[in-house]
């Protein structure tokens, strides 16, 4: 493992396209931890993955599979190398776990015909493409940034019982933290606020006129604690991606109330005997009583 690949002419948002990577890697089991420089908005962005197990040898547990980011929306650089958990490239930003926050989704699984890196590579290309001028704001006091899709509504909505076709399916990120779904037709609107949505998953129809077409199906809390499954019916080609944006708009919005129980990968590290993960201040292993180095 060891490649780049370079981007131009997208002008995407960097720091979004490095959040989709985290989510990604972290629906494939993997622990991930990530770094960024301090300019606004960063030009660089480090990601570091290792999978998740409680029987990893010492040299498994300080593998890890390295994604870097740098340069600006409209021409930049995708690196994936092997290095070592809790390493950083830039010692002079520290190197932060990142806490599970997105919904339960199934993006992770439209990626399993070839092998890990190869799906990586196609998710990161799918996702570049999703993210097309996304850095480019919409100039509004409450909204940073709509997408719109094409889609037909199909049921589970509640006194929407007909099929109806021919609207759109809108993902809003929102200045105050307050992102949302909508759905316009000539109908009415549905307005899905993130907070609300508790899973998003692909489903395919399973009989009728568009047999083994790939449909959204979430499920949204409302008040009162009563849940509600819409489904919504995208072309193929596009629904990884609005999956992956409805899964950010979610994740945003449960970052900010989670961000406090983030640590830092660089007080942690291990047994020099047992390998196992201990504090950085620890004497004595807690697992083993070894001695460790000061």
């Amino acid at each position: 493992m060891g490649k780049t690949e370079r981007f131009t002419g997208l002008n995407v948002d960097l720091e979004r396209l490095a959040t989709r990577l985290q989510m990604y890697l972290q629906e494939n089991g993997f622990e991930v931890a990530y770094s960024k420089d301090s300019t606004a908005p960063p030009s660089w962005f480090f990601i570091q993955a290792r999978k998740v197990s409680t029987l990893r040898s010492i040299a498994g547990a300080r593998r890890s599979t390295d994604i870097t980011i740098k340069g600006k929306p409209d021409d930049f650089e995708v690196a994936i190398s092997t290095g070592e958990w809790g390493k950083n490239m830039l010692s002079s930003a520290p190197l932060f776990i990142v806490p599970i926050v997105g919904i339960t989704a199934t993006v992770a699984k439209l990626y399993t015909a070839k092998s890990f890196e190869s799906n990586l590579w196609k998710y990161i290309r799918d996702q570049t493409r999703f993210l097309s001028n996304s850095a480019v704001q919409v100039e509004s006091r409450e909204r940073l940034d709509k997408r719109s899709y094409d889609c037909d509504y199909i049921e589970g909505y509640p006194g929407w019982k007909d099929r109806v076709e021919g609207g759109k399916l809108v993902l809003e990120r929102s200045r105050d933290g307050s992102n949302r779904i909508v759905f316009t037709s000539g109908k009415g609107e549905i307005v899905i606020p993130a907070g609300s949505i508790e899973q998003a998953q692909i489903i395919a129809r399973r009989k009728g006129l568009h047999e083994h077409d790939l449909m959204i199906q979430m499920v949204v809390k409302q008040d009162g604690g009563k849940s509600i499954k819409p489904v919504f019916n995208l072309r193929d080609d596009i629904i990884a991606g609005v999956l992956a944006g409805i899964n950010e708009l979610v994740s945003e919005e449960r970052a900010l109330r989670s961000i406090e129980h983030a640590s830092i990968v660089t007080d942690v590290r291990y047994c020099v005997k047992c390998g196992a993960e201990i504090a950085r201040s620890a004497r004595f292993c807690p697992q083993c009583g070894a001695p460790q180095e000061s």
